[in-house]
């Protein structure tokens, strides 16, 4: 039950980035109550068993969060801070459906924050991908562009940045840009898989003969045991209404996406199961453009199995063909007195890729290495 001390109302707690943050905060100031709003029902009462932390059914789609008047009125008076966790990461949904959580959620959060009459911070997490298509080095700074995106995910989550900025004017709020979250940088174990992942599964498959590569571009990726830690430390000790910070490996600490071909390919066959793949033919790399004819050639020869892997892949894939950097001196500024150090992203990948093989990506080990195909 909530009572009248300060509260930070967090959204996104099922997921992988505010399930681990509850972690976190928790740790950090264990006194402070926790408000967490979420969609699954199955989940309020584990929930509702952790120290000073109250779970609540709602929805941010809906008007007052999908609360009742009295529970949204307790937190309009409680709630000094907010960390808005809450998205729909799925690549291939309809725009209007990626909006609803996207960009409307943040809105009526957005709203909700305005109401409250202590509100200190509010946290807004995007990604680094809302560059969508735009080509070059990007700073830590507002984004306008009109280059167009691989997916409605980066295009709703774009709009909601908008409006996050635009909040700026009137609210204590900063936003939080992740990059690509691979895995544990330890244990190379993946908690959420994502495109990144799924990239590694088809690379040993040689299902195309061409790519979309820019050889010298950056690839950026980081671990999840420093990617949550860094914005629970930025969030509680370094905050700064106003700023926009990237939570992401920046250029000195990416690698290439020619290395990327070269330490999947050596990674596969130093490992035992890797080896059942080979030989492994790597993809021609060529041009966006380039590529982009192949899509629409084999389109018009109507491959059915062909085209639908070009679709799925179509989400993601054009990024190895576009060099996109993400600026960091700021927040690694920040974060400096943490002693949190980036883990080497290239021994994290090597890692992840076992980890993939070892659990035939369902994330769990399998007892004994198969020495056959899958």
């Amino acid at each position: 039950m909530l009572t009248g001390a300060p509260a930070l109302l967090l959204t996104g707690v099922t997921g992988l980035v505010g399930g681990g943050l509850l972690t976190h905060l928790l740790d950090t100031r264990p006194e402070r109550q926790i408000c967490a709003i979420t969609r699954q029902r199955d989940r309020i009462l584990t929930l509702n068993q952790l120290p000073q932390v109250v779970a609540l059914h709602g929805d941010l789609v809906h008007p007052q969060l999908g609360l009742d008047k009295q529970m949204y009125a307790t937190l309009q008076s409680c709630v000094t801070e907010v960390i808005h966790c809450a998205a729909e990461t799925r690549f291939s949904l309809p725009v209007e459906q990626a909006r609803m959580t996207n960009t409307v959620g943040t809105q009526n959060l957005l709203t909700f924050a305005r109401s409250c009459r202590r509100l200190e911070k509010f946290a807004h997490l995007s990604t680094v991908y809302v560059v969508g298509r735009s080509i070059g080095y990007f700073d830590e700074a507002p984004l306008y562009h009109d280059s167009g995106f691989c997916n409605t995910y980066q295009l709703s989550k774009y709009e909601a940045e908008e409006l996050v900025m635009q909040a700026m004017q009137d609210l204590p709020a900063a936003i939080f840009r992740l990059s690509s979250i691979m895995g544990d940088s330890q244990t190379g174990r993946v908690q959420q898989f994502n495109y990144v992942h799924q990239l590694l599964r088809l690379f040993p498959r040689n299902v195309l003969p061409v790519a979309p590569g820019e050889p010298n571009a950056p690839i950026d990726v980081i671990p999840s045991d420093w990617a949550i830690p860094v914005l629970a430390y930025l969030f509680e000790s370094n905050f700064v209404a106003g700023w926009i910070y990237h939570i992401c490996a920046g250029p000195e600490h990416s690698f290439s996406v020619r290395e990327m071909f070269d330490l999947t390919v050596s990674t596969f066959e130093s490992h035992p199961i890797g080896r059942t793949w080979l030989p492994i033919r790597v993809p021609e790399l060529v041009s966006l453009a380039t590529f982009e004819k192949f899509v629409e050639s084999s389109r018009r020869e109507g491959d059915r199995f062909l085209n639908e892997l070009l679709r799925t892949l179509g989400y993601f894939l054009p990024h190895l063909g576009m060099f996109q950097a993400f600026e960091n001196r700021k927040t690694m500024d920040a974060l400096a007195p943490s002693g949190l150090t980036l883990p080497e992203t290239r021994d994290c990948y090597s890692k992840v890729i076992q980890y993939c093989l070892e659990t035939n990506w369902i994330g769990q080990r399998r007892t004994r290495l198969r020495s056959t195909r899958e």
